[in-house]
């Protein structure tokens, strides 16, 4: 609809008239009286009338309608006209001799009459001029209330509309209710914003039918993907909810949530009452079997909280209650992992409230804007233990820190940032920049084109939470970043009771081929950090290593990390480090030998493994004792290492391989059935061939192989038992290859 009423005129500048009026003589006077002022369109019938409309309803200003023509009455053509969307909003003056049609055409939403024989010009004129401004007016005022695409209240009528409400029934009780549709924009990315606009339009008309009219309940589109309700007590928002889906229906990648604050206390202000409906939906963001939840006393609790947190923050700042805390990120490529990194995090010691979870006040403080002044600190005190590190521990360690959605919207970041590393006399490349793969997705333009300019000055920038998104394939190809960091939870869920790592492999595969090293964060065993490193992640951060620590205690760490002794191991040439204090047990889990787990590695391992999907392989090293006995040590340990190599190149990097004896080794191969066995026997045949192509030694250099599966039929121990039972049948049998179970 028309924003202003230059839009309803002419080509000569003349709003435009349609004249309905089958006699001749009455259309020419009209003519006559009213063409000077006004451009003018003729009609002698009603289907002429309606070809009209249809043509130039948006042109015309108003319609003059005569009551009685050849094929249809009047009131019959301004009944379609009020009931047409099109035409509703167009004015309409009946010209009439009959005073009784008067109540009738008012009903039907006729604005005025021009009696017949027509009264003076003046009159006409006055008449006309009258009602064509009037209606420009309210629709002036009708489209700045409303939302131009959906036509439902913007906020700031809605707000006002609701609080009229309350004045007219200060005893109804009414519901504030927020409707949020969860990663609209993967609409638009997908399908086009058009697409996008007409789903939008089709919830806006199903709300509107569920709660207007009748109901007396009005709604709002807030934003982009937000809606408003604002209607008196009712109990059935599940089957709005319900019809607002049958609406979406083919939109899987959508979920939609509300949040409803029931009979809203009016003694509180309009917004107010939808921030607490806001809460309630935000309750449900994450749940996919709930999606409607109520405002209650437990968030009435968490929200006076979060108003005392916001209240108290300048002072936090002032008196330093807040401290930046640092985890170790560990490389882990290396045979003994390298403390290549650490990531700040920020801790808040409350004067009453004791240690707060940075989950509860950093997104607190990203809601409201106070996030900015929050990593203004921590970047600083970050800033200043990196510098202290160089000048006390010559040591340079650089360090990780968020930047917020709300920090790259800051015109002045980069100058903000290039001038805190001159202060502290630091390189950028000290002072890594952790972004989230959220915020790529939100204003996706600008947030590249801004981390662009980041990485031009010399800044490295790690993608946070990657997993927690909803970044596509494209966009993600085209994003400046240098690292990839998996979420937490991302790497927790791969390794849940029925472990699944393929996606999890995957991931850090597809990033490889982009030549991106991977970051995993929240690993927690040493089964995650070993799998892990045999999938090819580059880096790891989590209590493996070390918990975050204060910034005193992770200075000693870094020292002894500094202080560990360099060791040659002769038997391999392999230089690695021993450490004074062993913050992550790695050693304690590998065979120094080999760099295969040891045995302690295996009953870790073979724990935690998804016993309903794996195989177990023992291979034994024939004629190790005689090899040791003739040939010596040296010559034995050659064949041991002769034997992990071969099993390295043998299987998939999530089967474990160990060494649990001086002869022995075990894999765990994963996701592996009994039907696939033909494939274990043309494995280990492959590797003894190679074994006894590559030996050069008296004594021959091959595998005696027990296997068992987990869908075995008869077992008589564990797994592992019953694979060891093969193997001691293999060897009685006194034959090179394999026996299952």
């Amino acid at each position: 609809m028309p924003s202003n009423h230059l839009k309803f005129h002419s080509a000569d500048g003349k709003r435009k008239i349609l004249v309905v009026e089958d006699e001749m003589i009455n259309r020419e006077m009209l003519k006559f009286l009213i063409q000077d002022d006004y451009a003018l369109a003729f009609a002698e019938t009603g289907k002429e009338a309606f070809d009209c409309l249809e043509r130039e309803a948006e042109t015309l200003s108003l319609v003059l309608l005569d009551l009685n023509l050849p094929d249809m009455k009047g009131v019959e053509i301004l009944r379609r006209m009020k009931g047409d969307g099109k035409t509703a909003r167009l004015p309409v003056i009946v010209m009439t001799a009959d005073a009784d049609a008067e109540v009738e055409c008012l009903n039907l939403g006729a604005t005025d009459f021009i009696p017949k024989p027509y009264p003076k010009r003046e009159v006409i004129l006055a008449r006309i001029l009258r009602t064509i401004e009037l209606f420009e007016d309210r629709d002036i005022l009708h489209w700045t209330e409303r939302d131009q695409l959906t036509g439902l209240y913007n906020r700031a009528f809605f707000y006002r509309y609701a609080a009229q409400f309350d004045t007219f029934h200060p005893d109804t009780e009414t519901d504030a209710v927020v409707l949020d549709i969860n990663h609209f924009h993967v609409l638009n990315d997908r399908y086009g914003s058009a697409y996008g606009d007409k789903v939008l339009r089709s919830i806006a008309d199903t709300l509107l039918g569920a709660v207007g009219g009748a109901s007396d309940g009005i709604v709002c589109r807030r934003e982009a993907d937000t809606f408003l309700i604002y209607c008196p007590h009712r109990e059935d928002y599940e089957d709005i909810l319900q019809r607002v889906s049958v609406c979406m229906a083919g939109e899987n990648q959508l979920r939609i949530r509300m949040g409803v604050y029931a009979r809203a206390d009016r003694s509180i202000e309009i917004e107010r009452r939808f921030d607490r409906a806001k809460m309630a939906a935000d309750t449900v963001k994450n749940s996919f079997s709930q999606a409607i939840a109520f405002y209650d006393n437990s968030m009435h609790e968490k929200e006076a909280f979060a108003e005392q947190l916001v209240e108290d923050f300048h002072t936090a700042i002032e008196e330093k209650q807040f401290s930046v805390y640092f985890q170790p990120k560990f490389d882990i490529r290396p045979e003994d992992p390298q403390l290549s990194s650490a990531e700040a995090l920020v801790r808040w010691k409350h004067p009453e409230f004791g240690m707060i979870s940075p989950g509860i006040f950093i997104p607190l403080f990203e809601e409201n804007g106070l996030i900015r002044e929050l990593d203004s600190f921590v970047w600083r005190e970050t800033a200043s233990w990196i510098r202290k590190w160089k000048e006390t521990l010559n040591r340079t360690v650089p360090v990780s820190i968020n930047v917020s959605r709300i920090d790259l919207y800051e015109p002045r970041l980069l100058e903000n940032l290039e001038g805190l590393i001159r202060e502290y006399g630091l390189k950028s490349s000290e002072l890594l920049l952790e972004i989230t793969e959220s915020a790529y997705t939100e204003d996706s333009t600008q947030m590249i084109a801004t981390v662009r300019s980041l990485r031009e000055r010399g800044f490295r920038i790690e993608m946070d939470d990657f997993g927690t998104g909803y970044s596509s394939l494209n966009m993600f190809s085209a994003l400046p970043i240098d690292m990839l960091k998996l979420d937490m939870q991302f790497v927790r869920n791969a390794f849940q009771e029925r472990k699944d790592t393929r996606l999890l492999e995957a991931i850090i595969g597809l990033a490889k081929s982009m030549g991106l090293p991977t970051i995993a964060e929240g690993v927690e065993t040493a089964e995650q950090m070993f799998t892990l490193k045999a999938m090819g992640c580059d880096y790891v951060q989590g209590y493996y290593f070390s918990r975050p620590l204060p910034a005193e205690e992770f200075t000693a760490f870094i020292r002894d990390q500094k202080q560990a002794e360099p060791v040659v191991r002769r038997d391999i040439g392999i230089t690695r480090e021993r450490r004074p204090s062993d913050h992550h047990t790695y050693n304690a889990m590998h065979d120094p030998l080999t760099g295969l787990y040891n045995n302690s590695a295996f009953n870790v391992l073979f724990r935690d493994a998804d016993k309903d999907h794996i195989a177990v392989m023992i291979a034994s090293v024939d004629h190790y004792q005689q090899i040791r006995e003739t040939q010596g040590k040296e010559k034995a340990d050659e064949a041991i290492l002769r034997v992990a190599q071969a099993l390295r190149g043998s299987f998939r990097s999530v089967d474990n391989i160990c060494r649990i004896q001086q002869d022995e080794f075990v894999v765990i191969l994963s996701r592996m059935i009994s039907s696939m066995k033909k494939q274990v026997f043309e494995k280990v045949e492959q590797i003894n061939q190679a074994l006894q192509e590559s030996w050069e030694g008296d004594t021959p250099l091959s595998l005696s192989v027990g296997i068992a599966f987990s869908d075995r039929q008869n077992p008589q121990g564990d797994v592992f038992d019953d694979a060891d039972i093969a193997l001691q049948r293999m060897k009685q049998m006194r034959k090179i290859g394999c026996a299952v179970y």
